[in-house]
């Protein structure tokens, strides 16, 4: 009966996808078309731009949708109603809107910081962190540790990647270290240690998605923290690495020509004529 009844929900679902929709091998090709960019390590915005592009003309094509209707659906999400409730909950959600919560802490955490840049606060940070920190094992794990103490303090991971980066690039570059250490540095105490938080946006999904009742006072179910193993081990193994200086690139030519093109700040033992360097570049 099981088996019977499986069968019957899957037949419900192709009819009422097939109703609604022209099933086509063809509507794989933008798909297809992000993953050959990717391959081929184009930038990734362009790259999911012209996904979108292509399945907007696959949509058109294909589907009969018009220019209106997709500008709705880029920005209030796909409607339908099938009578499904599987295929309902898969295909009435996306669109800007939906993501409206994290796109604006994305740009307040990035006005925030180009606050700090141009009223000299960021300046004095830095100064402050280079008087204070020698070398590149210094500088990592001071990275790993603000991005978990913004963590702990503002209670959301955007915010523990967007402004620990603004504040620590330029001292990377002037030490000649890759970005990418930044990068992984703000991954490991910002995206990774936000679900061990339970005040946290990411601590607050998991408990929600888990239904551990945490408010009730059930402190037990807490031990879901010391179980996240990926969450925790990787800041650690980080920091061996910043210790040991394994898997710690130097910046390549490359990239220093791309800081320069672009007239990134680059920290000096005199920040402010780095600073400095930056105004006139702009």
């Amino acid at each position: 009966m099981e088996r019977g009844a499986s069968f019957e929900k899957i037949t419900a679902i192709t009819t009422a996808l097939e109703s609604n929709f022209t099933i086509s091998a063809w509507l794989l090709l933008p798909a297809l078309l992000v993953i050959v960019l990717a391959v081929k390590r184009m930038p990734p915005i362009p790259s999911l731009f012209a996904g979108v592009l292509a399945g907007a003309v696959a949509a058109m094509i294909t589907q009969g949708a018009g220019i209106h209707q997709l500008l709705t659906f880029a920005n209030s999400g796909y409607s339908i109603d099938t009578g499904i409730s599987t295929i309902d909950s898969l295909l009435n959600r996306g669109g800007i809107q939906s993501m409206m919560w994290t796109i604006s802490l994305v740009l307040i955490a990035l006005g925030f910081g180009g606050a700090l840049e141009k009223t000299g606060c960021l300046e004095a940070i830095i100064a402050s962190i280079m008087t204070r920190i020698k070398g590149f094992k210094g500088v990592q794990t001071a990275a790993v540790c603000t991005s978990i103490s913004t963590n702990l303090v503002a209670g959301d991971p955007y915010l523990s990647i967007a402004l620990p980066g603004r504040m620590y690039a330029p001292i990377y570059r002037g030490m000649g270290y890759s970005t990418l250490n930044l990068s992984r540095a703000i991954e490991e105490g910002g995206t990774l240690i936000s679900p061990l938080i339970p005040w946290n946006a990411g601590g607050a999904f998991v408990i929600s998605a888990l239904g551990l009742g945490i408010a009730d006072g059930n402190i037990e179910n807490l031990l879901y923290i010391p179980l996240a193993f990926a969450c925790w081990i990787s800041p650690v193994i980080g920091l061996i690495y910043a210790q040991t200086g394994l898997f710690s690139p130097k910046a390549t030519d490359e990239e220093r020509r791309m800081w320069e093109h672009q007239g990134e700040i680059i920290a000096t033992e005199t920040v402010e004529d780095s600073f400095a360097k930056k105004e006139v570049t702009v």
